[in-house]
């Protein structure tokens, strides 16, 4: 993967982890610790993931913690303001891993059609009386002999 896109990746991995982040210390929260312990260590599998060039599972991580994000948003855990910010970094990377994840496939090769093979039919034109069709003589009725 281009060295660009890795840095993306981790930009927005670590302004995910810094929104959720400065959501700690305001009156009244915005995000509750446990939310956003949770969505930080959800984080940190993302970035691993993605740095070890693993985008599949850097995607089902990415995945899992907006599942975490959504619960959260649903149990008043996060104000509905905080979880568009997240949910904003959320889209910025999963947009880049799905580049990443593209780019590190290999472009399909197309395979030359075989040439058609040409299998000389045989045709026996002996002048037997079965018109070639016995391959043993004595397979043969004989009606009269040669």
């Amino acid at each position: 993967m281009m060295p660009r896109a890795r840095l993306t990746i981790a930009l927005a991995a670590a302004v995910l982890v810094a929104t959720a982040l400065t959501g700690c210390a305001s009156t009244p929260p915005d995000l509750q610790q446990t939310t956003a312990a949770l969505l930080q260590a959800g984080v940190q599998n993302v970035t691993a993931a993605a740095a070890a060039g693993d985008f599949e599972a850097a995607q089902a991580s990415l995945e899992t913690v907006q599942s975490d994000l959504m619960t959260a948003a649903a149990a008043d855990e996060v104000s509905a303001a905080r979880a568009a910010d997240i949910q904003s970094a959320l889209n910025l990377v999963s947009a880049d891993l799905v580049a990443a994840i593209e780019a590190s496939k290999p472009e399909p090769t197309v395979a030359p059609a075989p040439a058609p093979s040409e299998t000389p039919t045989s045709v026996d034109k002996g002048d037997d009386k079965d018109n070639g069709k016995c391959k043993k003589k004595d397979e043969c009725d004989d009606d009269g002999g040669d």
